[in-house]
């Protein structure tokens, strides 16, 4: 995996986590809506085929 695919990877995680602590700091459905648009767009780089670095992997 190259060094740009880590960092794109990086800062999807640093979103999804950003917009999971917004909703749990004022759970509202603005924000439940802003976390499950983030998760979506997690999935949808995940299913696009990139390579996800193990340490991105929940088991």
């Amino acid at each position: 995996m190259s060094k740009i695919d880590r960092l794109e990877w990086t800062q999807k995680v640093a979103a999804l986590n950003e917009r999971i602590r917004g909703f749990q700091a004022n759970p509202s459905e603005e924000q439940l809506e802003l976390a499950i648009n983030e998760l979506r767009d997690y999935a949808a780089a995940a299913s696009a085929g990139m390579e996800i670095p193990p340490r991105f992997i929940a088991s």
